[in-house]
C-alpha cells in the first residue's frame, strides 16, 4: 500500500490517473496519516512538503522516531525547493519538482523504491 500525503485536491486526482495500477491511500494531512500508520505499515510513502497543518518535514521526522516506520521509503513531491534541506538525513528516496516532474519520472521513482 502507498500512502500519499498531499492536502491538493488536484494533485490527489493527477496521483489516481498516473498511478492508476497501484493500490494507495490518499491523506490530506500529516496527522490522519501518522495516526493511519499505527494500524498499517505502508510500503511506500509519497509526501508533500507545504501540507496544512505539520509539514512534510515534520511528518518524516516523526516517521523516522517509530522503528517500524524508519525504514519505510519517502518519495518527496514538492513545488519547494528542498536541495538545501536535510532530506538526505532523513532517508528519502528521491525528490520530485511538482512543476517539472512528467508521469514517467514519477512512475520510475515509484517502481525504483519499491524495489
Amino acid at each position: 500500500m502507498i500512502f500519499v500525503i498531499e492536502d491538493d485536491r488536484g494533485w490527489e486526482k493527477y496521483y489516481r490517473r498516473i498511478l492508476k495500477d497501484y493500490k494507495m491511500e490518499f491523506f490530506h494531512d500529516g496527522v490522519e496519516a501518522i495516526a493511519a500508520m499505527d494500524e498499517e505499515v505502508p510500503e511506500l510513502v509519497i509526501l508533500d512538503i507545504l501540507l496544512t497543518g505539520p509539514t512534510g518535514f515534520a511528518v518524516l521526522n516523526e516517521m523516522r522516531s517509530y522503528p517500524e516506520l524508519a525504514e519505510v521509503p519517502v518519495i518527496i513531491v514538492t513545488s519547494v525547493s528542498i536541495k538545501d534541506a536535510p532530506s538526505e538525513q532523513y532517508g528519502v528516496t528521491e525528490v520530485l519538482d511538482k512543476g517539472k516532474m512528467t508521469p514517467q519520472e514519477l512512475i520510475g521513482a515509484v517502481q525504483g523504491a519499491l524495489k
